[in-house]
């Protein structure tokens, strides 16, 4: 038998009653004894066969049943012998401590170099033994003295040593199948919370402009009226925006045309917005900006940057430019004093229809009697807004949107 070309890894065990077995044994007399001991008569001195090129180093028996493997095979006392060794086809290995160009111990150092796994019993005389606890700790499974009676133990070393690889076996597949369903578990999760991003992005955004749906508004609202009520702060605004004429687009230029208007409309008020500002669309051709911290000038500012920048790109397009406008109202809380966040957004929605009233393409504000229009030039100059305070992506406050987002799971439970 030759020896393997690659580094083994261990593998399963037969399961049948006849493990495949390697003695290194040069000593004759001795490895009848242990052939007997071990009760294979089937590999008596006669049966075992010369195999490989040098017949004086590897004898193999293979018994009835066996296929190709070998079912037990002797090679002579000689490191060289084990060289020659197929140790993928074996169970367990029995090998004397003293060689004729090694030790045990060698021998014991190229086994676990090529199948770590594999079980090996070092044999030797009484004079041996000092040898023994090396053995263990260099990973031998047993030392067994083979002088007298003592080989009668040989069967249960042999029995013992398989049945604990048996268990380490089984141990490293159990272990190698909770690796691999911790991984598959890991990559699920993180497929999942992925999934829960996208759910929880899905949730607040309108799918056609990109900005928050009317459903996440009203949690927002709901959650930042809250806040400044308790720190008795009235600085909040909220702007509500229609498009005029709007039906004549969808029915003279067709839907696609319309969507596109919708997604213009859409990023200009994004783009005219703070970072901590909640632009969404309110439905069908409206839109709408909550503002929270900001006095009734700032908010009147802004409504008029949403204007000029829809009028300009309006202007630009010449299929656009003389069917449709935009009419915005404006709420503040300290010049129309509502009770409640759903007054807030009604006093907006009524400025904005007498803004399409007076004609359209304007802005109306909400006061206690009533509803006044304001023009850029009763403005003070407004600051135009940096690069870096345009919203990008809706960001919002962490500390805000996680008592949104709990409240927004709370209301769907």
């Amino acid at each position: 038998m030759h020896a393997s070309s690659t580094n083994s890894s261990s593998r399963p065990l037969q399961t049948n009653s006849r493990p495949r077995l390697l003695l290194i044994e040069d000593h004759e007399e001795l490895l009848r004894e242990m052939i007997e001991a071990i009760d294979r008569p089937c590999c008596s001195a006669a049966a075992l066969a010369p195999d490989g090129v040098d017949p004086g180093s590897v004898r193999v028996c293979r018994c009835a049943g066996a296929g190709d493997d070998a079912v037990c095979c002797v090679a002579t006392g000689s490191l060289r012998a084990l060289h020659q060794c197929q140790l993928e086809h074996i169970d367990l290995v029995i090998c004397a401590t003293t060689l004729e160009d090694g030790s045990g111990l060698d021998a014991l150092a190229y086994i676990r170099g090529l199948r770590p796994n594999l079980p090996v019993i070092l044999t030797g005389e009484p004079s041996d033994t000092p040898l023994a606890v090396e053995a263990i700790r260099a990973g031998a499974a047993d030392f067994l003295v083979t002088t007298g009676s003592d080989l009668r133990t040989i069967p249960l070393a042999v029995e013992k040593s398989l049945a604990h690889q048996r268990i380490r076996d089984e141990n490293e597949r159990l272990h190698d199948d909770l690796s691999q369903s911790l991984a598959e578990t890991a990559v699920k999760n993180r497929q999942l919370e992925t999934l829960i991003q996208q759910l929880e992005i899905m949730a607040r955004t309108d799918e056609l402009t990109g900005l928050y749906n009317r459903r996440w508004l009203n949690l927002m609202l709901e959650r930042v009226w809250a806040d400044h009520a308790n720190q008795q702060c009235n600085q909040l605004a909220f702007v509500m925006i229609d498009l005029d004429g709007f039906k004549s687009v969808n029915d003279d230029l067709g839907h696609q045309r319309g969507d596109a208007v919708l997604r213009m409309a859409a990023r200009l008020v994004d783009e005219s917005c703070r970072k901590m500002d909640f632009a969404a669309r309110y439905g069908g051709d409206e839109f709408c900006v909550f503002l929270p911290t900001i006095n009734a000038e700032e908010a009147a500012g802004m409504a008029h940057r949403i204007l000029d920048a829809f009028t300009g790109a309006i202007d630009g397009e010449p299929d656009l430019s003389s069917r449709v406008s935009m009419s915005i109202g404006l709420a503040h809380l300290q010049l129309s004093a509502p009770s409640t966040p759903e007054q807030l957004v009604s006093h907006a929605d009524e400025a904005m229809y007498a803004a399409k009233a007076a004609g359209k393409s304007g802005i109306m504000m909400k006061k206690r009697d009533g509803c006044i229009p304001i023009t850029s030039s009763e403005l003070p100059a407004a600051k135009s807004l940096e690069p870096g305070e345009r919203s990008a992506g809706h960001p919002i406050p962490d500390t805000l949107y996680r008592r949104a987002l709990d409240m927004a799971r709370s209301i769907s439970r």
